[in-house]
């Protein structure tokens, strides 16, 4: 794992001892699915006769039932939910006086190495992205620096996006009696992409208060106007591609169900953070205000209260809870600062959508078969239980 250390400056110590509480950024987020399919749809044209949605042990065969098993429709969704997502963060992003959730405990314990630790364990299964991903990933985070020069970077090794989560924020000894519970079944888990392919395309970036991310959606099968190939056949005479002999039908949400039916199999429950349609790899996280306040990383006015203080403290000491609803104050942003940034964002995205090179495609289980990740995950650490075999 590469370490992430940076040469810390004056300011990044200042506003790290000032945060004697820690935010957790990704407790903030509510992981809402925005796709419009996390309802199962009753059928019935009239209020008098309407029958039960039907019901699922598994979350992830909501989305399959809702989009009739069509890839195109579990593709769209996807796409729906990072679009809107997006919507909302770039609308928030520009009316919210303080819209940036800094990461203390990335800065205190990951940058300023002040001896911080963060108590956050998880047990996940990862696809590690291959390497034409990683140094498309690596343009990317160039774009964003140039803009942003004080923005934390995800180190190439660390990329990763999670598959399936089954519990997160946990302590040391909970993990491990849930890996000896699955020791069995892992082997079969993480091999499983090598004979369920599943394929992500169309990267763009993700993006909030508090991190930027690629995320990338299901493969579908190409339309019929396609100049490429559809069904392993050339479309308008095009011979320049190979044939197209992927199975669209088994996407990356199939791979997402088969992976929680798998693990529940192996006698252990679930507690994930979301099921919703995602599959991003964060990229860069903040870890200052400094590239959108002028001359100052203090901690904004009014002070922090007394019962979030208390509440931060105790959701620390139990890493077991799951959220923190606690936040410091954050800096008042400012407005043409970050209009620059969210047109940066804009256009990496205007580039996106016409950007069809080396890592804009990729098959879950390339390179590295599924990695069962245990530890303090949170910035791509860790350590491996198993890895399966690669593609």
């Amino acid at each position: 794992m590469a370490t992430m250390t940076a040469t810390p400056n004056s300011a990044l110590m200042t506003l790290a001892q000032k945060a004697d509480i820690f935010p957790l950024p990704d407790s903030l987020n509510s992981f809402v699915d925005l796709s419009g399919t996390a309802t199962p749809v009753r059928r019935g044209s009239t209020a008098s006769k309407t029958e039960d949605p039907p019901s699922f042990d598994n979350p992830y065969n909501v989305m399959i039932h809702n989009c009739s098993h069509n890839p195109a429709k579990i593709q769209e969704a996807y796409n729906t939910h990072r679009t809107t997502r997006n919507a909302l963060s770039r609308h928030k992003l520009l009316t919210d006086p303080t819209p940036i959730k800094l990461d203390y405990i990335l800065l205190k314990a990951h940058v300023l190495n002040d001896g911080t630790v963060d108590h956050r364990n998880c047990l996940v299964f990862w696809a590690r992205p291959p390497l034409r991903v990683r140094n498309f990933i690596a343009t990317v985070q160039a774009k964003l620096k140039a803009v942003a020069p004080n923005l934390w970077l995800m180190p190439p090794p660390n990329l990763h996006t999670t598959v399936l989560e089954i519990t997160h924020s946990r302590t040391p000894e909970y993990i491990h009696n849930l890996v000896q519970t699955m020791n069995p079944a892992l082997p079969a888990i993480v091999n499983h992409t090598y004979s369920h392919r599943a394929k992500l395309v169309k990267p763009m970036l993700s993006f909030d208060g508090s991190a930027c991310a690629i995320s990338f959606i299901p493969a579908a099968p190409p339309s019929s106007t396609s100049t490429a190939t559809t069904n392993g056949t050339a479309i308008n005479g095009d011979t320049s591609h190979p044939k197209d002999t992927h199975d669209y039908n088994y996407t990356y949400h199939h791979l997402r169900r088969d992976l929680y039916d798998l693990s529940k199999a192996s006698g252990v429950e679930i507690d994930s953070r979301y099921t919703v349609p995602s599959a991003h790899i964060t990229i860069a996280r903040f870890i200052t205000t400094e590239d959108h306040v002028p001359h100052s990383l203090a901690v904004a006015e009014p002070p922090v209260e007394a019962e979030a203080v208390a509440s931060a403290t105790s959701v620390l000491a139990d890493s077991s809870q799951a959220d923190l609803s606690a936040t410091l104050p954050a800096a008042k942003v400012v407005k043409g600062k970050m209009e620059r940034w969210v047109e940066a964002l804009d256009e990496i995205n205007e580039w996106l959508a016409g950007y069809d090179g080396p890592g804009s495609e990729w098959i879950v289980g390339e390179e590295k078969g599924l990695d069962c990740r245990i530890g303090r995950l949170w910035y791509g650490g860790g350590e491996t239980v198993v890895l399966g075999k690669g593609i």
